[in-house]
């Protein structure tokens, strides 16, 4: 029997993702004897799917984004077709009798589904077992909402088929990119989704992992990063030295590299780990911050110290980390005046060209302690539905501050991050080798930080750094050689250099006679000591003598490289 899984969305273009809790999913119903199929993608491509392969059942995953569009959408598969449809994924805890009459969804299904989605088939498809034996099962009965037991954990996870990638409906598509090495978070913050099992940490075994992780590589040949979506992947140090030697080995056949998220409070102390990381291809990192008030990290139950933090983040660009990813959420509990947007300037000044940090508002997931008991929080909750909120306007506030006053807040915040990126860029106060890691990430793996954005956005200093990136020049330093280094411009005049008011000026500066003679020479075809002599000879006659115009000649370069507008070669 074909039961077709889905993810859909209008807001994200979900075909270029993995979706990968459907394709393990999708394996454990092909170990049950059913056949899966796995849609990922927009609803009106959906409907054509259902009536090209007539599916016995139809499931969904469910988030806080699509769980509007599904109930409109199972409503009209209801109408066509008749199947029986089943919800689940993390909004599945917060819906009720209303949700299943308003979508006229067959079953609403919590937890862990490996082992619950195959027995429920069963009984509904094929007549085998009884309902209400299915634990995490909610649906109407005569008119009466009936919840069953609380869903089963699965405790050998090490147990489940891997993920069946060839279920899926998007030929063209590959897969691998993401993958699971454990379920479950000892920690319980306030703001995240209590999903049934959330708090049993069960890991897997990393020879296991690492054949997931080969298996993916064969099948895509293409495939150079790896995303490990745990929230606590470095809980272990003795695991993670385990994964980092067997990442090792698999680097030496083939050019990988991976991502996972860290939390900075269980980590602290054995920090040394990072090196070991980084050797084994760790690229990107994410911890979570959310506020710059210790007060408001205390009250979300993080566990970590802004302190920590701080060491935690210097520690690692030091040790070439290439990109450490952080959030900070807007419209949280209220937080003492500037204490984020502080936290963020200590943070661009310990690890600039380094640390990417992002913005969101605060949401109200279901079963969230925040959801439970706002009053705790001094929060106020709207839209609780989802029908008007998005992460683009703000559904939780401080109680006493208006949506729209979040909505500024935030702006204002992204203002603080994205200034001190732009000023980090103007004065030239970007670490070389942490920007060359930039766009080797971005231009090799396709891993685009916010620091190369706001470089590729700027266009001379991209195009100074991707020359410094090609090798096709060096950054002037104090040791310059005058009869070896070739100045070499970083653009093309042409395009550049304006004389709408008489006289040359580059990026709205105004260039001097001996400024501008020196950029035409900058060609990379002399070296400076020629060029020099040359210049001296034209321009020499107000400086003592020679030394004093080489001092200024070195001023000029100097600035011109300050400016992007120049790199050197040696020969």
């Amino acid at each position: 029997m074909k039961v077709l899984l889905c993810n859909i969305s209008k807001k994200y273009e979900t075909s270029v993702h993995d979706y990968v809790g459907l394709f393990y999913l999708a394996g454990a119903l092909e170990a049950a004897g059913f056949e899966p199929l796995v849609f990922h993608g927009k609803p009106d491509n959906l409907l054509e799917e259902i009536q090209k392969n007539q599916p016995a059942a139809v499931g969904f995953s469910c988030d806080f984004d699509n769980v509007q569009l599904i109930a409109g959408l199972a409503k009209t598969i209801k109408e066509a077709w008749n199947i029986p449809i089943i919800v689940g994924g993390p909004q599945s805890i917060g819906l009720k009798k209303k949700f299943l009459e308003d979508s006229r969804v067959d079953y609403v299904l919590k937890g862990e589904g490996e082992v619950s989605l195959p027995r429920l088939l069963k009984v509904i498809l094929k007549g085998e077992g009884d309902i209400s034996s299915i634990n995490g099962l909610a649906f109407i009965k005569a008119g009466v909402f009936i919840e069953t037991e609380p869903p089963e954990i699965i405790e050998d996870i090490d147990s489940l088929p891997l993920p069946a990638y060839h279920s899926s409906l998007h030929t063209n598509h590959s897969y691998g990119k993401l993958i699971f090495t454990g379920r479950g978070c000892p920690y319980q913050c306030a703001y995240c989704a209590p999903s049934p099992g959330k708090q049993r940490v069960r890991l897997r075994s990393i020879p296991l992992v690492l054949a997931e992780i080969k298996r993916n590589l064969k099948n895509n040949p293409d495939l150079n990063y790896i995303i490990i979506m745990d929230d606590t992947f470095t809980i272990n140090r003795q695991r993670m030295e385990e994964f980092c030697q067997g990442m090792k080995e698999i680097k030496q056949q083939r050019d990988i590299v991976w991502y996972c998220e860290c939390h900075v409070g269980g980590i602290k102390n054995w920090m040394d780990i990072l090196p070991v990381m980084i050797d084994a291809g760790l690229v990107r990192l994410q911890i979570g911050i959310e506020s710059g008030d210790q007060q408001v990290i205390d009250l979300y139950n993080k566990h970590v110290k802004i302190g920590d933090i701080i060491e935690f983040i210097s520690y690692a660009a030091g040790c070439g980390l290439t990109q450490i990813a952080t959030n900070f959420i807007v419209g949280g509990p209220a937080e003492q005046e500037g204490a984020t947007a502080e936290l963020i300037k200590t943070l661009m000044d310990k690890a600039p060209g380094v640390i990417d940090i992002i913005t969101g508002f605060l949401r109200a997931y279901p079963g969230t302690q925040i959801v439970e008991n706002p009053e705790k929080f001094n929060l106020q909750l709207y839209d609780e539905a989802g029908r008007l909120s998005g992460d683009d306007y703000p559904f939780v506030t401080p109680t006493g501050r208006s949506q729209d006053q979040v909505m500024r807040d935030r702006q204002e915040l992204n203002k603080v991050i994205r200034q001190s990126m732009q000023n980090k860029i103007k004065r030239h106060e970007l670490n070389q080798a942490a920007m060359m890691k930039q766009f080797h990430a971005a231009l090799t793996y396709g891993i685009r930080s916010r620091w190369f954005e706001e470089i590729s956005a700027n266009q001379r200093a991209y195009e100074y750094y991707y020359a410094l990136y090609l090798k096709e020049g060096q950054a002037f330093d104090a040791a310059l050689d005058f009869s070896r280094d070739y100045p070499q411009r970083t653009f093309e005049l042409w395009r550049t250099m304006t004389f709408a008011g008489g006289f040359p000026q580059l990026d709205g500066v105004a260039v001097s006679p001996l400024e501008y003679e020196l950029l035409l020479r900058c060609a990379g075809k002399r070296n400076l000591a020629d060029i020099e002599t040359e210049l001296y000879a034209r321009f020499g006659a107000p400086y003592k003598n020679q030394a004093e115009f080489h001092g200024k000649l070195v001023d000029i370069l100097y600035q011109f490289n300050f400016n992007y507008w120049l790199t050197h070669f040696m020969i």
